[in-house]
């Protein structure tokens, strides 16, 4: 099974996911990049080295709303 996850970087773009406004079409290539995992293990591994990294780069992913 194929797992994916959407990841948004970028100060700007991050706010305004979680004001709940609308990134553009530029912004979206810009600031967005897709991740494919073999298993939800990888991809959780992945989540948790994102927030390990957190302070250093900000970034949301939006499918679990967690801000950072």
């Amino acid at each position: 099974m194929n797992y994916k996850l959407q990841v948004i970087f970028g100060k700007e773009q991050v706010a305004k996911i979680y004001n709940g406004e609308s990134l553009t079409q530029e912004e979206i290539l810009l600031n967005s990049k897709e991740y494919h995992f073999g298993t939800e293990a990888e991809k959780q591994a992945f989540i948790y080295g994102l927030h390990e990294s957190s302070g250093w780069q900000d970034f949301c992913i939006p499918e679990s709303e967690v801000a950072l």
